[in-house]
């Protein structure tokens, strides 16, 4: 597994300089950000990192707050922490806080940082995978397997699509995996047993329903993966008719997280019994693709890394086979008015003024298309370099 720092900063300047030097440095390592402490927690819900970068304030917590809090959750308390600091309380932090190993004095020094990064990282291999340690595995059942540093996650899915399997296709992250359930080929839904992760957005859907019955679906799911709606209806406990819809969209959101949680392992399994609870359920009838912009969709570019950031200032183009591809997409609104108005040449800030949508929501459509491999996209430095090709010719 490719291992992982956490920059927990609001100055997104600051952090992209800090990617730039790891990047040229570490090429093994991702880079995950976070520009506030609460979304920083949620960040370890998707992705375990093996060093944080922290800035000594944040708009919503202090440091101090950050680094108790870290320490007392045994799943964060043994991930080392790098202060940043200026205002003098960072020694008084590191002598309060075993998991604070070091305080870089800002403005941090590249030599500094990549000094204490790569101590850290040398002594900090990455954890093995967590199929050894929380499910029932048979290697005999595994059809393929892989690392998203050499095959995509669309390759995965393509791959399960393709050659009509019938099993869990599993994403390793944090702690527990995200499961994905395939029919002769048929996408069923994704799930977690991080139920964290599975509901941040659900409170409102949950909102009508019995307590009781809530925490009970939430020790279901820890144990089994089942996705709480399925249990709840089950219970008769949840008051809304399309289920299957709810558990579909959730499954989706729940994947998003493998856009941005670094590269991951994952492997396939053979399955002839499916677990009680996805037993009857109906399969989807999107090919991987549509079942892919699905989950893209609910990608926020906060929580995007450093390096996944398209350039504002640069210029997307169709990839030889992306307008052939976007002929087989249900494109919503804004994504269509997008895909009309690429012509290899025009900068995406024009593109998104011609639309009229804020650049970062058309960032974002940026990524998602080439996630799918629809557009190759040229930031500004190459376009400026002397001799560049122009990029209509990559359409």
């Amino acid at each position: 597994m490719s291992q992982k720092i956490l920059v927990i900063d609001e100055s997104l300047v600051a952090t992209k300089l800090t990617e730039n030097i790891l990047a040229q440095n570490f090429h093994g390592v991702d880079v995950l950000l976070a520009q506030r402490g609460g979304d920083a927690f949620e960040r370890f819900n998707v992705a375990h990192p093996d060093l944080i970068l922290l800035n000594e304030s944040l708009p919503d917590m202090d440091a101090e707050a950050v680094c108790y809090r870290l320490l007392n959750d045994p799943a964060t308390a043994k991930v080392p922490v790098v202060l940043l600091a200026s205002n003098g309380n960072g020694d008084r932090i590191e002598e309060r806080y075993e998991n604070v190993i070091k305080v870089l004095p800002k403005p941090v020094t590249p030599e500094s940082l990549l000094e204490v990064v790569n101590a850290t990282l040398s002594k900090n291999k990455p954890m093995g995978n967590p199929a050894r340690q929380l499910l029932f595995h048979d290697p005999s059942r595994t059809v393929f397997s892989g690392h998203t540093a050499f095959f995509s996650l669309r390759s995965a899915l393509q791959m399960a699509y393709g050659d009509r399997l019938t099993g869990a296709l599993r994403f390793f992250v944090n702690r527990y995996p995200i499961e994905l359930f395939i029919s002769k080929g048929r996408f069923l839904f994704a799930t977690s047993r991080n139920f964290q992760m599975y509901c941040r957005e659900s409170p409102v859907i949950l909102s009508a329903t019995n307590l009781g019955l809530i925490i009970e679906g939430q020790v279901t799911q820890a144990a089994t993966g089942c996705p709480i709606f399925l249990f709840l209806s089950v219970r008769n406990g949840f008051p809304h008719d399309d289920v299957v819809q709810i558990v579909r969209d959730h499954g989706q959101r729940v994947f998003s997280n493998l856009w941005t949680a670094g590269r991951v392992t994952f492997e396939f399994e053979e399955l002839q019994d499916f677990p009680d609870y996805a037993k009857n359920f109906p399969p989807g009838n999107e090919d991987p693709d549509n079942w892919i912009l699905g989950s893209l969709r609910h990608v926020k570019f906060d929580n995007l890394m450093a390096a996944q950031r398209p350039d504002p200032n640069g210029s997307p183009a169709y990839t030889r086979k992306g307008y052939e591809l976007i002929q087989k997409l249900k494109l919503n609104d804004v994504e269509a008015r997008f895909a009309t108005a690429i012509n290899g040449a025009e900068s995406l800030q024009s593109i998104a003024k011609k639309i009229g949508i804020p650049l970062n929501d058309a960032l974002l459509i940026v990524f998602r298309f080439a996630a799918l491999d629809i557009i190759d996209y040229w930031s500004s430095n190459v376009l400026s370099l002397p001799g560049a090709p122009a990029p209509a010719g990559a359409a």
